[in-house]
């Protein structure tokens, strides 16, 4: 079987790529890289990851904001109380749920909601 000089040169390409080096190269010292890693953020034990196998997985559209909210805008306002689940998707009440909760019954109640908005 003879082969074509194009089916050589491309078999030649795609061996070529087959041996490629997988790694990463190791850094030079004396050529550091221009661009800065990503920061990282340090990990709040108080809200859900999505690393976390416990947590219930959140869809984006049901994300609230990050900061306190009027009490109409909260999830689980119109029971009259917010729990810990509802505070879930707002990373400010889900950090601040314990300290808001004034008679430690598990649930914010409006005043207690306003109470610490004010304090925060």
């Amino acid at each position: 079987m003879k082969l074509s000089p194009f089916f050589a040169l491309l078999m030649a390409a795609a061996a070529g790529t087959a041996f490629a080096q997988a790694t990463s190269p190791v850094p030079d010292p004396a050529n550091p890289p221009t661009t800065s890693p990503a920061p990282t953020m340090p990990a709040n034990p108080a809200s859900p990851t999505a690393t976390d196998p416990t947590s219930p997985a959140q869809e984006p559209m049901s994300m609230q904001g990050s900061a306190a909210e009027d009490w109409t805008m909260v999830k689980g306002h119109d029971k009259g109380y917010i729990t810990k689940k509802d505070a879930l998707p707002n990373s400010w009440l889900a950090q601040n749920f314990a300290s808001c909760d004034t008679d430690k019954d598990g649930k914010i109640s409006e005043a207690e909601y306003q109470k610490c908005q004010k304090r925060h």
